[in-house]
């Protein structure tokens, strides 16, 4: 037979709801004896957000409108809250821990807004509802106007300039405790009458700017920026940029006006970081670095702005040139010649809109590989009426296909010295030596030999050729001046004098096959800072033979 046991246990009745706390003070509600409490802890911590609003002058500010966004949230569930006759504002149930932000505004005030952190221990014994206390916010009335009367450089009225007034601070908070930050500034934007006059309404007075903004660089005043003008709108700027703060205690003192000069747009001081950068009117910044040869100070700059490399310009290329002012319509003179300033190029000259930068194109059917052009500019500043002028050169060539060196022509310069049989090659009379592109010497001289037949006659020193009509008799001069002082380390012309003690025979090419031959080996040296190098950079090869037939120049 099965035994069945029965179990008695106490039965304990508790509410369907459990213990209460209504009044979310950690203390279950209803309880009297015995004189024990049980503690709830709240799962999440609520706190407060509280602050009172003035005007700068101390006087509670009611109905001002003051949101509060918590952490992350949105506008899509606004949490407001109105000031009362006290200015005082209070925010409930926020969750203890969280960053808050307030924007505090009322119309004809400055708008302020300040962030604040809820302490985390809200809530919990032994504080209740920790409170974020953000202080006493005061805020500026936007009942006043403040004028600047803007004008340019040469005392034009700067109608129509666009210009931003930035007040601050518009507001302060003054705490004692809780940690804030705040930010709050009035922005006005306008734009100057004919008279250059702009004024900017329902600002902050400079009285209330200067009551709360304290001294130093925290002095309150107008942050003011004005864009550059162009009067006659012909792409030239008038007068530059303006920024500058002004303190709101010295517009007091001007009545709430103030004239300013605007800066001119342009670069007087240069660059205190590039002594190489011109100051004043000059070039900034081309393709055609030996343009700024001459005013460069740096020794290695200097050396390298010369070097045909650093100047070479592939076919088709242009010239590009920016000024660091705007140059005068139609002053630009840009001459364009051959390496022996004997002939002027075609060249298209296209300004840029604002004037400060050019495009020159030469044109493509007179521009040969490997030869030098020289290029002669003038221009007039369109600021001050400065006048310069720049000269340099460039190489034509791509850098990816270096050519070798080659001996284009050996031509002598006829002379009608008594003695001397025209046509024929006299003692006493240079030759000239036109290499297919420049070379640069490390060494003073080359060697040549000139080849009759199956003769060979003295070795002939040969020297870089100096300009036209200075050297060889019979040279057409130069028409346009070139600087041969500063370039003529590299040249495709060289030249020897066929002469020397023993009385050489003449040599007619009409009537004798005669050759002009250079031999490389013999100058090769072994320090490689001894060498001859081409337009591209390139030394050129110990191996390197070179000749032409001689004959008479025309």
């Amino acid at each position: 037979m099965k035994k069945h046991w029965a179990v008695v246990l106490p039965l304990l009745v508790i509410g369907c709801n459990g213990p209460e706390d209504a009044d979310q003070d950690g203390i279950v509600d209803g309880v009297r004896e015995p004189d024990t409490v049980s503690v709830v802890a709240p799962a999440n911590p609520k706190g407060t957000v509280s602050g009172q609003v003035l005007t700068t002058r101390m006087e509670p500010l009611s109905g001002v409108s003051v949101g509060m966004t918590i952490g992350s949230a949105t506008t899509d569930k606004p949490v407001t809250a109105t000031t009362d006759a006290s200015g005082n504002f209070m925010f409930t149930n926020v969750p203890a821990g969280s960053n808050v932000l307030l924007t505090i505004s009322k119309p004809g005030y400055a708008t302020l807004r300040t962030s604040a952190i809820v302490p985390s221990s809200a809530g919990n014994i032994p504080i209740n509802n920790g409170n974020a206390n953000i202080g006493a916010v005061s805020l500026t009335e936007t009942n006043s106007t403040v004028r600047f009367t803007l004008v340019t450089p040469s005392g034009r009225p700067a109608a129509g300039a666009q210009a931003y007034l930035e007040a601050t601070p518009a507001g302060i908070i003054s705490v004692n405790g809780t940690a804030t930050t705040a930010v709050s500034s009035v922005v006005v934007m306008a734009q100057a009458d004919a008279l250059g006059v702009v004024t900017f309404e329902r600002v902050p007075a400079p009285a209330e700017l200067a009551r709360i903004g304290g001294t130093g660089a925290a002095a309150g005043g107008y942050r003011l920026w004005v864009d550059p003008i162009d009067l006659n709108t012909d792409g030239i700027f008038d007068a530059g940029g303006y920024a500058r703060k002004i303190d709101a205690s010295t517009l007091m003192a001007y009545g709430g006006s103030q004239l300013i000069q605007l800066p001119a747009p342009r670069t007087d001081a240069g660059d205190p970081s590039n002594p190489d950068q011109p100051a004043g009117f000059g070039i900034l910044a081309t393709n055609v670095p030996s343009l700024n040869f001459a005013t460069l100070t740096d020794a290695a700059k200097k050396a390298e702005a010369k070097r045909p490399m650093r100047n070479l310009l592939r076919s088709g290329e242009s010239i590009f040139i920016s000024f660091t002012q705007p140059v005068a319509k139609d002053s630009l003179l840009a001459i364009l010649t051959d390496e022996y300033g004997q002939e002027k190029l075609d060249l298209v000259v296209t300004p840029s809109v604002t004037g400060d930068s050019y495009t020159l194109t030469p044109a493509a059917s007179v521009i040969r590989e490997g030869q030098e052009y020289n290029l002669i500019l003038r221009a007039t500043s369109a600021y001050d009426g400065t006048a310069k002028t720049w000269k340099g050169f460039f190489i034509s060539g791509d850098p990816k296909t270096p050519r070798p060196a080659q001996l284009v022509s050996a031509a002598f310069r006829d002379t009608t010295v008594t003695g001397n049989t025209a046509g024929v090659l006299d003692s006493g009379e240079c030759v000239l030596l036109t290499f297919n592109q420049l070379v640069l010497s490390s060494l003073e001289l080359l060697d040549a030999v000139v080849i009759t037949g199956t003769t060979t006659s003295q070795i002939f020193k040969v020297t870089r050729a100096p300009p036209p009509n200075a050297g060889c008799a019979g040279e057409a001069a130069t028409k346009y001046p070139i600087d041969i002082t500063n370039f003529n380390d590299a040249t495709s012309r060289f030249f020897f004098t066929y002469a020397s003690a023993t009385t050489l025979p003449p040599i007619n090419p009409s009537t004798t096959s005669a050759r002009v031959k250079i031999d490389f080996a013999r100058f090769q040296s072994l320090d490689p800072a001894s060498y001859y190098e081409t337009s591209w950079g390139a030394p050129i090869p110990s191996t390197t033979v070179v000749e032409a037939a001689l004959t008479k120049a025309p």
